[in-house]
Formats: structure tokens, C-alpha cells, sequence
């Protein structure tokens, strides 16, 4: 009866009566090959696809080794298919070759390439990655599977890794029950893609992150932002320009540095600028003037000439007017009053012979006035509010009294007896 042979291992089954004198060497042969199966690890060198993997019954061949390197330096990716087909087989694989290499088994789509693969049947090991799998030996349709993928992490357990790479998420055991870090060990770099934002809060409340499809801007939404009392919000490489709340100095905003106002529609508007404590402050100073009167200052308002004439104290701009000669003055020159400045105008008299007192209501009034009967009486000047007694009594009570005043607008004369008078309102001519 001929020898046989195991599925899996290739190991020879010698028959009844068969291998006379040869055992030894079967036996010998075996036991290598069952050394290999168990514990061997072995190099294999790729350059083409597809490179077959295969564990040849009776001899010792590469798809015996438990562990295997890929080397080699193959164009581009490549597929390895494990032979036979029916054979059950472990790996533990390292990828050395340089390119990414494509474990299968069974038939593929016919081709050799690796894009011939189906991969729900086949597990890629990128270069420079390791992977335990294992072969079903399913025939036509075996399917080969990344063991390692599915190793979970014990928890309370210290890994390391070059790199880890997560499909969907990585989560923590519990809600804010892991952090990422540490005082001791902090992380480098984070690298955050395109309209990706860094969530805070259980109910992601305040959102981070780089907008680049709508403002292309670091984008802060959902929450207020509070810097701590007398800490900088700096600008610039250099730090030139900082924002602070100054709470230990004068409990205010604090802006170190120029501050510049883009041309534009930008405005700047004081809302509290009340003249007289709260608003615009020059060095501590409140400005008390208000829009109104620092318009005057415009250029428009007033010209350049005459504020600097105000500056100079000189008058460089009079314009003739009402008992004014002497033309517009613009440079130096003469100012002088008309001859006729007062009005020549008979509406500008009044008289009456049996008044008691007169008020100059409208223009500076002259004013000439007697008494109607004799006596001595009081004459009474009101100026401002204030009465002053004239006596005009010459100390003869057998005459009249008379008086000759020029009464400012506003002035009255009054008179304890009856007077009469004739007033001329100074008028401008």
C-alpha cells in the first residue's frame, strides 16, 4: 500500500509494508518537517505576482515555515497564494519586501495581480506591518483571515505601537473615562482634516475647528470664549500686539501695540461719551467736547485758514457787514466803522409826556427825559437786574429835574413823579 500524506503539514504516511529499509530516512524526513510546521521561521523572497506559497507533500518546502519575512524588492504590490488550496495553515507574518503584500488562497478572479483579489477572502499586510493569519482551506473559495485584527486589548493593559490605525473610532470605556496624554508623556502634533472640528462638552457644546469650505477660518462656534484676568491674547510671531482684561492694574480692557482701522465701511462708535465722566478718555483725560464741536475741527465746517488763524490768535478772514468799511480782510488790513453805523431813521424815535418809566426793549436806547411838575424826585437806572437812584435835583425845588442816559438793551428808567422823553434806538446803519 503506497505512502499518504496529512493535509495541513505534507508529513508522509508511510503505507503497510511499504519504505523496507528506507524508514529511517522517511522518519528522519518527518520529523523536519514537523520541526518546521511547529517552530520554523524562514525568509521568502518575492518578484513577481502572483508568488505561490506552497507546502509540497513529503519535502520541505516555504508554506511550512510557522514564521515567515517577506523580502525581496517586487515593482509594486503583490499577491501571494497559499498552496494547496485545501490545506489549513497559521503564519505569523512579517512584511519586509517593500510594497504591500496580499495573503490568499483559492481562486481568484483567474488573474495575478492583486487587484484580481477578492479581498473579503484575502488580508493585505502593508510593508513594515506583521500579521498572524490563518488559511481555512475551503478549496476554491478559501478564504484567508488577519487573526491579529481581531486580538482585542486587555483591559488594564500596557500596549506599544509605530502606528494605529482606526477604521471608525476610538473610544473610551466609559464617557470622559480615558485621556489622551498625560503631565508626564504628552503628545505631539495633532492633525485635524478640512472642516473637522474638536467637540467640548457632553452635549458638544462649543465646536473648534478649520472651515475651509465657507470662511476658509478657524471657526470657534457654539460657546462664549473667557480668558483668565491677566492673561494676553497675543498677535503676531513676535508678539507685537497683546489683548488683556488688566484685573490687578486698572481693572480694564489693556491693548498693547498699534491699533490700525481698515479703510472701508469700519466705524468705531462710543456709545457712552456723555461730556462729562464717561466715554473718550486722551491719557486719562475725558474729552468733553462733543461730535458736534469737534467737527468745527473737520477742515469743512471750518477751513484750514481760519483754524489756524483760532491756533494763531490773528484775525485772517472778516467779512464786511452792518457799519463795517474796509472791504474782506484775507491777509492784514484795516478794519474800520462806517460814518453812518447808526441807523438815520425816524422809526428809531420814541417820546412820551406823561410817563412814569421806559425800557430800551430791542437796540441800545438814548434816552433824554424832565419831569412834568418839581419837586426833587428820584430818578431810578435798572441795569441787569439791579435798581440804581440818580437825584438830578439842582436844589432849587422850583425847577425841573432832567437826565440823559444811554440804556443797554434790557436797561429801564423810571422816576417817582410822571417825566417826559424823547429815547433813539442805536440802531446799526
Amino acid at each position: 500500500m503506497p505512502s499518504t500524506y496529512t493535509d495541513n503539514g505534507g508529513i508522509e504516511k508511510i503505507g503497510l509494508g511499504e519504505k523496507a529499509g528506507a524508514w529511517g530516512t522517511t522518519t528522519n524526513n518527518n520529523f523536519d518537517i514537523i520541526d518546521r510546521l511547529t517552530n520554523g521561521v524562514g525568509e521568502v523572497t518575492l518578484s513577481s505576482s502572483p508568488h505561490s506559497l506552497t507546502t509540497s507533500d513529503g519535502s520541505l518546502s516555504d508554506g511550512m515555515f510557522k514564521v515567515i519575512t517577506f523580502k525581496g524588492s517586487p515593482g509594486s504590490s503583490i499577491a501571494v497564494s497559499i498552496e494547496p488550496p485545501d490545506a489549513d495553515k497559521l503564519y505569523f507574518v512579517r512584511n519586509n519586501c517593500g510594497q504591500t503584500v496580499v495573503l490568499r488562497q483559492g481562486t481568484h478572479s483567474g488573474g495575478s495581480d492583486p487587484s484580481d483579489t477578492v479581498l473579503s477572502r484575502a488580508v493585505s499586510i502593508a510593508d513594515g506591518e506583521a500579521a498572524i493569519v490563518f488559511a481555512d482551506g475551503a478549496g476554491s473559495g478559501a478564504t484567508v483571515t488577519d487573526l491579529s485584527a481581531l486580538f482585542p486589548l486587555k483591559s488594564g493593559v500596557a500596549a506599544s505601537f509605530t502606528t494605529i490605525t482606526a477604521g471608525t473610532s476610538i473610544l473610551p470605556d466609559t464617557s470622559g473615562g480615558a485621556d489622551i496624554g498625560s503631565t508626564s508623556a504628552e503628545f505631539g502634533d495633532v492633525f485635524i482634516a478640512d472642516d473637522k472640528f474638536i467637540k467640548f462638552g457632553s452635549d458638544q457644546d462649543v465646536t473648534i475647528g478649520y472651515d475651509e469650505t465657507t470662511s476658509d477660518t478657524l471657526q470657534i462656534a457654539g460657546g462664549d470664549i473667557s480668558i483668565a484676568d491677566d492673561k494676553k491674547l497675543f498677535f503676531g510671531t513676535d508678539k507685537d500686539v497683546s489683548i488683556e482684561y488688566d484685573e490687578d492694574g486698572n481693572d480694564t480692557m489693556l491693548i498693547t501695540g498699534d491699533v490700525v482701522f481698515a479703510d472701508g465701511s469700519t466705524s468705531v462708535d462710543i456709545k457712552s461719551h456723555d461730556l462729562s465722566s464717561n466715554g473718550l478718555k486722551l491719557d486719562g483725560t475725558l474729552v468733553t467736547a462733543s461730535a458736534a464741536e469737534i467737527n468745527k475741527l473737520d477742515g469743512v465746517t471750518r477751513t484750514t485758514s481760519q483754524i489756524n488763524s483760532a491756533r494763531d490768535g490773528t484775525v485772517t478772514s472778516v467779512a464786511t457787514g452792518s457799519g463795517l468799511t474796509g472791504g474782506t480782510i484775507t491777509g492784514s488790513g484795516t478794519v474800520s466803522i462806517k460814518n453812518s453805523f447808526i441807523n438815520n431813521t425816524n422809526s428809531a424815535t420814541s417820546s412820551d409826556s406823561s410817563a412814569t418809566s421806559f425800557t430800551a426793549s430791542t437796540y441800545p436806547t438814548f434816552i433824554s427825559a424832565r419831569t412834568n411838575s418839581t419837586g426833587n424826585p428820584n430818578w431810578t437806572i435798572r441795569i441787569g437786574g439791579v435798581n440804581n437812584t440818580v437825584n438830578t435835583a439842582d436844589g432849587d425845588s422850583g425847577t425841573y429835574d432832567s437826565i440823559q442816559f444811554l440804556l443797554p438793551v434790557g436797561g429801564r428808567l423810571s422816576c417817582s413823579i410822571a417825566f417826559t422823553y424823547f429815547a433813539f434806538q442805536i440802531r446799526p446803519g
